[in-house]
């Protein structure tokens, strides 16, 4: 471990070098989600039907294998059917020990509820529960005789387990469908990802550097409610720490970025000395991240990073989204930073931080104007992006820097929080980025088709309230960030 010139643990704040006893080591980028599978039977109606047995354990591994296939990337335990309570206690040790958080279970026939009780308790320390309503078929065959409907009475356990459930106090998934159909296990994968998403957040630690810019009450925040709510710890960074590095920033590896980026891109109103300043404070952001291992950043610029390092730091912080898919926002928008990485988590496209902008009727359309804050792949190609002047101007040297761009066609999602008394209020919302011609504006920018009228979708979000940044990404994840507002316990605006 390092130490401060001194030998000692110290402080971020009092530290100029070393180690620090209030900052993590290294970024908590280990941890991964480990999903338990209980598949139940009741052991009663193997003696009664000898059959049964087989054709529900057979029935149980193919829901296995589907979740398999609908939950890439996370560890899926199932530790066999479950009978009987001596499998419960089985089962349940075996989830316990292998540490999931997350138990999704699927009644392949009726089973008292205590069998399945025993076994989540076993599982671990109030894990997530999804409950799973299935059945083989759509529609009732009119042949089947009562070991058919025993092997489809799983709504007689499920339905008594919620009602046990309710009387414990016990929180649950609900997801209800035919056993084959693609549909509920991607319900499943929404809940699966949701949690994730939110666990993660749980586990981040953003850095803001600066405040939120002075008048904007909407975007102002208490950090206990962040962290209650929303998930992330915000640390507040004295400004000093990032010039420190700024003044550190060598030559060589300036010089080296500055050119690559001037070659990328076509040019206007700005010359190499503009790129090299603005990616100096790129570099000392990421420089910054390290040092802190902060998950995330929130800056303001204008007339504070802006005045001290002659250029604006818009560039840099689209430095860190490409580069090292590390979510930064700008003017002390932790929220819009916490939006911005569930949107990245749920599509792996990195988002857009815009603002309300005008109303297009003849498109239906919203047009959103950017703060600088986004990344070329956005546009869908280099040849779409300029490198032009800062169209706003708060103390920097030159011409700034800051790329000019539209969001290049698709569907999108966009969202926000805003809070409100005592808890916070999630905005979700989805539309159409569509084809219009660049605006030679100097900012990045969007024109995206709403499904209700313009400008009764403006009138709804006005009269309801929201913050004057919108979070904006390609892909529909409604459905996901619905169920991250409900584990968050948070109220839901969803509006198209």
């Amino acid at each position: 471990m390092n130490k401060t010139k001194n030998n000692k643990i110290t402080s971020f704040d009092a530290a100029e070098c070393g180690a620090f006893g209030d900052v993590l080591s290294k970024n908590s980028d280990t941890w991964k989600l480990k999903v338990g599978l209980l598949g139940l039977g009741y052991f009663e109606y193997w003696r009664m039907y000898p059959k049964l047995q087989e054709i529900v354990r057979k029935d149980l591994d193919g829901v296995h294998e589907r979740l398999k296939n609908a939950l890439p990337g996370i560890e899926l335990i199932y530790p066999g059917m479950v009978d009987t309570l001596d499998r419960a206690e089985t089962a349940g040790s075996e989830l316990a020990a292998a540490g999931v958080e997350v138990v999704i279970v699927f009644e392949g026939t009726y089973i008292p509820d205590f069998i399945t009780i025993h076994a989540l308790n076993r599982a671990g320390v109030n894990p997530k529960i999804i409950l799973v309503n299935t059945q083989t078929g759509f529609d009732l065959c009119p042949t089947d005789n009562y070991m058919a409907t025993m092997r489809n009475s799983a709504l007689i356990g499920v339905s008594q387990l919620t009602g046990s459930f309710r009387k414990m106090k016990r929180e649950y998934e609900v997801v209800s469908g035919e056993i084959s159909d693609p549909a509920i296990y991607r319900e499943i994968r929404r809940i699966v990802q949701a949690y994730a998403a939110l666990r993660q957040l749980k586990q981040c630690t953003y850095g803001l550097v600066g405040h939120v810019f002075r008048g904007m009450y909407d975007l102002e925040f208490d950090t206990a409610k962040v962290k209650g709510f929303l998930g992330p710890e915000v640390m507040t960074i004295q400004a000093e720490h990032l010039i420190e590095l700024w003044n550190k920033v060598g030559k060589d590896e300036l010089d080296s970025v500055s050119e690559k980026l001037f070659k990328r891109f076509r040019s206007k109103k700005i010359d190499i000395e503009d790129v090299k300043r603005s990616c100096r404070i790129g570099l000392a952001m990421e420089k910054l991240k390290s040092k802190f291992s902060l998950d995330g950043l929130c800056f303001l610029g204008q007339h504070y990073i802006e005045k001290m390092t002659g250029a604006p730091a818009r560039i840099g912080a689209s430095m860190m989204l490409e580069n090292n898919r590390t979510m930064v926002a700008c003017e002390g928008d932790i929220a819009g930073l916490v939006m911005m990485q569930l949107m990245y988590d749920f599509t792996g496209n990195i988002p857009f931080q815009a603002e309300w902008g005008q109303f297009d009727r003849k498109h239906n359309a919203l047009f959103l104007l950017g703060h600088g804050i986004g990344s070329p792949e956005m546009a869908g190609g280099d040849n779409l992006v300029t490198l032009s002047c800062s169209p706003e101007e708060w103390g920097f040297k030159g011409s700034g820097l800051n790329y000019e761009m539209i969001m290049k066609p698709g569907p999108v999602t966009m969202g926000h929080f805003l809070n409100v008394g005592e808890s916070w209020r999630m905005l979700i919302s989805e539309g159409e980025s569509i084809e219009f011609p660049c605006l030679p504006c100097d900012e990045i920018h969007a024109m995206v088709k709403v499904e209700s009228p313009v400008e009764d979708y403006i009138r709804q979000v006005l009269k309801k309230g929201a913050a004057h940044h919108l979070i904006v990404v390609h892909g529909h994840i409604v459905g996901e960030l619905e169920k991250v507002a409900d584990m968050m316990q948070i109220e839901k605006f969803i509006i198209k």
